[in-house]
């Protein structure tokens, strides 16, 4: 490799800009990083919910093994993803099957399968409230990405953010009762990882101008503007200047990266919230994960947390966690996502975007939360559950759209080299944790066949899948989690 051909590197140019790594996205011209190019960068994003994707009344795509050969599921509810049929591989049939292997007594129902979901492994504590359950293994987020920073790779182990996230119904774990608390507030997730990469503007050499000892003090500086300032202004003359040397096609990547960021920060200054930093992390520090110990499993107030844990904003802030996400991967900021949707019941998630309102606790049960609250919702099973499903399918179908739309510098897309996993905890609302259907979409650099829509034999255990996912991804295992339930469900591959 020829000097010059680092001369306008992605690293050179953050390094002399004093920029982080999340103002720039990926650029052909970095030649250190070619290596990486050839097979093209995997990501992995997962998106999960509770209460099921089904309901009593809706039916899961039909199977087949090209996108011309099933459909997409009735009611319309899968009709976001018929654009994405070639991009997809379906999945009908997963069952959590530790949840009702695992030794000890406690409570089995789709509502306890969080911290199982993507371990695969027997709980630390199954307890009689899920509340109290605790994970028994590190989940693929926290195993994937600590193996590829061992290889060399720089960024975040993974990057954890959540809607509606009050309680508990954790995903990810470190390892057994190490929990990683998931961010709720978009807001902090931009502070911490995008605004807080960027050093401080250097001060002004300008001397200040002599002042006559018997004069009155000059009036204060009133730096409001400069605080209010964009980030992006303080290094877009850089970015300019750069972008001037470096190719073509890398100068379009930097514009939309930049013109992406900006939005996204436009859209935060507008929801006015104000971020609050978890107790487990420090301002500006960029940690590998949010993890904790085992007090951090026990239900934290909610006392002061900020706008994001309103159900009204719901929707707008799933959005920005998931732009955020993207532009994330888009950075090589962390190349694992994963982003929940409320707790192991949601039982007071109202979208109102879907006509919902509060309707106040429900008569026949008030641990099940609102009227009109996602949980009660999932029990009624038939048709206001069918619009919740949608609505989740949708989430997914902007994900793929968002990854889809970024070219990678192998000129393939984001999502080429990718995978996106939707996952939820049980079937439909009641409760069953076997026959659950999963979406997964990108073939990961072709280690997935895609355009297919698979009906599992009865009993396959999630494992499979997370065996799938870690060596698709370049973290090599034979099994994970419980090792009774076998390696690797490779019908995925073809």
């Amino acid at each position: 490799m020829m000097k010059r051909d680092l001369r306008y590197s992605r690293r050179h140019l953050l390094k002399s800009m004093g920029a982080g790594a999340a103002l720039l996205p990926l650029l052909h011209a970095d030649k250190a990083d070619a290596a990486c190019y050839v097979g093209g960068i995997k990501r992995m994003y997962i998106f999960a919910w509770c209460n099921g994707m089904l309901s009593s009344i809706n039916t899961w795509a039909t199977a087949g093994n090209d996108p011309t050969s099933w459909t997409v599921g009735s009611m319309g509810f899968q009709d976001s993803l018929k654009p994405y049929m070639s991009d997809l591989l379906l999945l009908n049939g997963i069952d959590y099957k530790f949840i009702k292997d695992m030794p000890g007594s406690g409570e089995r129902t789709g509502h306890a399968v969080f911290p199982g979901m993507l371990t695969g492994a027997f709980y630390k504590t199954l307890a009689s409230g899920t509340s109290s359950d605790i994970g028994g293994g590190p989940s693929i987020d926290q195993y994937i990405g600590t193996q590829l920073r061992a290889g060399g790779y720089k960024g975040l182990v993974s990057l954890n953010q959540s809607t509606f996230y009050h309680s508990t119904g954790d995903l990810a774990w470190v390892g057994s009762g190490q929990v990683v608390k998931p961010i709720n507030d978009p807001k902090l997730v931009f502070s911490t990882y995008f605004q807080g990469a960027i050093a401080t503007p250097p001060p002004t050499m300008t001397p200040p101008p002599a002042v006559d000892a018997g004069a009155a003090p000059p009036p204060p500086v009133d730096n409001t503007g400069a605080i209010k300032k964009s980030i992006l202004d303080y290094v877009i003359a850089d970015l300019n200047r750069f972008s001037t040397v470096v190719g073509t096609e890398d100068k379009r990547s930097i514009d939309q990266h930049l013109t992406s960021v900006r939005g996204i920060e436009m859209r935060l200054s507008a929801m006015g919230t104000t971020p609050t930093m978890p107790a487990n992390m420090s301002a500006g520090a960029g940690p590998l994960s949010t993890a904790t110990g085992n007090a951090a499993c026990n239900p934290p107030s909610t006392a002061s947390e900020p706008v994001a844990t309103d159900s009204k904003n719901a929707e707008a802030i799933t959005k920005l966690h998931i732009d955020l996400g993207v532009a994330a991967f888009a950075a090589d900021l962390t190349r694992c996502v994963v982003m929940q949707i409320a707790d192991q019941g949601a039982s007071n998630l109202i979208l109102s975007s879907l006509g919902f309102v509060s309707g106040g606790p429900l008569p026949s049960d008030n641990n099940t939360g609102d009227t009109n609250g996602f949980h009660a919702i999932a029990h009624e099973n038939t048709a206001r559950k069918v619009k919740m499903d949608t609505w989740f399918q949708q989430q997914l179908a902007y994900i793929i759209q968002q990854m889809k739309g970024i070219t990678d510098p192998t000129g393939k897309s984001m999502l080429d080299n990718s995978v996106m996993l939707g996952i939820n905890s049980m079937r439909t609302g009641t409760h069953e944790t076997t026959g659950v259907p999963v979406v997964l979409a990108g073939s990961c650099g072709g280690y997935f066949k895609t355009g297919r829509s698979l009906a599992l034999p009865a009993g396959t255990p999630n494992n499979g899948l997370l065996v799938a996912l870690c060596n698709a991804m370049g973290a090599p295992v034979t099994t994970f989690g419980e090792k009774s339930y076998g390696g690797e469900l490779t019908v995925l591959k073809g």
